[in-house]
């Protein structure tokens, strides 16, 4: 592992944050939306997300680097930023579901942007499974919306 990283490297290794941070987001905002009977939906979505955690930490090893964890308070600020929508938003369900619309995208668009495809097949395979992931995703939570 070297100081100066690749941007294969960087790419999975933000990948992988994405991937965990996401299905931490789905999990904590399954549970605060349970009243409004979204958290099976939210639920699913999360352990579906939670597939792609091991492949994407092999991807990061197999490119000489350690996985790495997404920063705790970080997740804990995006949480409660989840709560605080909750409590002053006049449509809260909609607003919490344009925040995971939102972290949708922004997986998307790393996804989108990054070369790391072209590395090998599997990669490729693996980043392809992800991004029809993330649509479906988008798709799934533009239904919740009411």
């Amino acid at each position: 592992m070297s100081i100066i990283r690749s941007d294969n490297q960087a790419d999975s290794l933000k990948m992988l944050k994405l991937v965990i941070e996401t299905r931490d987001y789905y999990r904590a905002m399954a549970e605060l939306l349970a009243e409004q009977n979204l958290q099976n939906s939210l639920d699913e979505i999360a352990n579906e997300r939670a597939t792609y955690i091991e492949p994407f930490e092999n991807v990061v090893r197999q490119l000489g680097e350690l996985p790495a964890k997404p920063d705790p308070d970080k997740e804990f600020m995006q949480q409660l930023g989840g709560e605080i929508t909750k409590l002053f938003s006049s449509d809260s369900t909609n607003s919490i579901l344009d925040r995971c619309l939102d972290k949708e995208q922004e997986l998307a668009e790393v996804l989108n942007q990054s070369s790391l495809a072209e590395q090998s097949a599997d990669f490729k395979s693996l980043l392809n499974a992800l991004a029809k992931h993330v649509q479906n995703t988008k798709k799934q939570l533009h239904a919740l919306k009411s």
